[in-house]
């Protein structure tokens, strides 16, 4: 069989017959067999307690009762504008600026829906009376000096969904790692490799494992490295390891390498390797945007079922539908999915037609959304751990694999048997894009979305995004992640 396109260099080379649950001793000694099964295991446990976090949404809902400006008829009516960079002004007149910067603040109060959670009027009134000082009241504004006095004040965002200008609300952080000593696991303790007698004891002032990562060498086999997700200018950090024998080193942890030969000459790729099933998504696709794309994504569902063995590359996939990721979910499960967050999100306050308020309603409680005063919500979504029928599944992700594509990599890990290799995703899903348009006077570009997606930050954090169980980073990936399918599952 000719193997093309991502796979010939993934497993090229290699036999895809024969798969079984555990590694076959002919390709991997007792060793590895027996830490790729407690790796499973290991993964299977977490997994297993993943859930939305229980703590009440109600400190997030905002207080509408109160006599802040919100948005008004006459507001609504310079919304809804396409954007189009040709229309976009050069300079702004000073009263212009304000009128729209007003307009801005009454919109996010109204209906952005992390305005509570980024700390309300009091964090917002801060930004405007910075924002409105710096604007001044004579006079004109480049529009761009007028973007960039908007990004600034409002920096306390990390909403990778919220854009002005065109421009995300981004910070600088970055995976640092340092591959140059490989660390075992033993008794619970960490150790050096080929150096038992000397445990690590803090890493950084701290416990070691809030550092060494299960991660896949460069000779494909699993071992653990430092890492860390840090918004760090510098080049190098050093981070000093202490040992149980009161001996001291020093290591240096650079901005991780994980760069792959890319594959986005197509969005959706499908292909059999006796019992690998091996599916390439580079976009969770839209109705509108690839529709055969996405009917071939879920009509594939079926057979890749029958296979004991499945890869889910997301590493060029930066989102889209996430309704996509629901319907998919309920065709390879039977279930319908419960993800590992709640919902908060504000019921549109720009529609005042009844009949389209209604149907509203009756979309959101189709989608599983309760409603309260002018919120829909969905706490507490439940626990959702199912068995996968001896399938394992290997979910490939890196930083570009955002959004929507984060949905199903969290919906993944509410089965069995399934191992993320790569690097932390994106981290966009803390809310959605729902709405985008040119703002009224500058023609600046505004995306926003009215939700809030609430997740136990120690799984998940905006811009930080989900950990993967394996890193996978630095020189040769597609080489050392052949090997390590050679060495521990074929």
């Amino acid at each position: 069989m000719k193997l093309k396109r991502t796979l010939i260099v993934l497993l090229a080379g290699i036999s895809l017959a024969g798969w079984s649950a555990r590694p076959d001793t002919a390709h991997a000694g007792e060793r590895q067999e027996q830490d790729f099964y407690e790796l499973i295991q290991e993964v299977n446990e977490k997994n297993s307690r993943l859930d939305a976090p229980q703590n009440s949404l109600d400190k997030f809902c905002y207080n509408f009762k109160n006599k802040k400006p919100k948005l008004t008829l006459d507001d609504t009516s310079l919304m809804w504008k396409e954007y189009n960079e040709k229309n976009v002004k050069k300079t702004l007149t000073a009263a212009d600026a304000r009128r729209e910067t007003n307009w801005l603040f009454r919109l996010l109060r109204s209906q952005y829906g992390l305005y509570t959670y980024y700390g309300g009027d009091a964090a917002f009134g801060r930004a405007k009376v910075q924002i409105l000082k710096e604007i001044g009241t004579k006079g004109t504004i480049t529009t761009g000096k007028y973007q960039k006095i908007l990004h600034k004040h409002l920096d306390f965002i990390t909403d990778l969904h919220l854009a002005i200008g065109a421009e995300l609300f981004d910070t600088d952080l970055r995976l640092f790692g340092d591959e140059s000593v490989n660390y075992v696991k033993n008794g619970g303790c960490f150790y050096e490799e080929g150096s038992i007698k000397d445990a690590v004891v803090k890493i950084n002032g701290r416990q070691p494992e809030d550092y060494l990562r299960r991660a896949i060498d460069e000779n494909g086999c699993l071992t653990y490295y430092p890492y860390a997700m840090l918004e760090q200018e510098k080049e190098i950090c050093e981070f000093k390891v202490e040992y149980e024998s009161g001996n001291i080193k020093s290591i240096q942890l650079k901005p991780a390498e994980y760069s792959y030969e890319e594959n986005v000459d197509r969005l959706y790729g499908y292909e059999t390797y006796g019992d690998l099933a091996y599916v390439e998504m580079n976009l969770a696709y839209m109705d509108w945007e690839a529709p055969k794309e996405r009917k071939s994504f879920l009509k594939d569902v079926a057979n890749v079922k029958k296979h004991s063995k499945i890869i889910y590359d997301l590493r060029n996939n930066p989102g889209g539908d996430g309704t996509l990721i629901e319907e998919w979910f309920e065709k390879l499960t039977g279930q319908t999915l419960l993800p590992n967050y709640s919902t908060l999100r504000l019921r549109p306050v720009f529609i005042y037609n009844t009949k389209e308020l209604k149907e509203m309603d009756e979309f959101a409680a189709q989608t599983g959304l309760k409603r309260r005063g002018k919120y829909y919500y969905c706490q507490y979504p439940g626990r959702q751990y199912l068995a996968n029928e001896g399938r394992q599944i290997f979910v490939l992700t890196s930083r570009r694999t955002s959004s929507a594509a984060e949905s199903m990599t969290d919906a993944l890990k509410n089965l069995e048997n399934v191992i993320t290799i790569g690097t932390n995703t994106g981290g966009v899903l803390a809310n959605m894009a729902n709405y985008n348009m040119a703002m009224p006077y500058s023609g600046l570009y505004l995306q926003f979305g009215e939700s809030m997606q609430y997740f136990d930050p120690s799984y998940f954090r905006e811009s930080y995004g989900m950990e993967p169980d394996l890193y996978l980073t630095g020189k040769n990936l597609q080489k050392r992640l052949k090997k390590f399918f050679k060495t521990y599952v074929l």
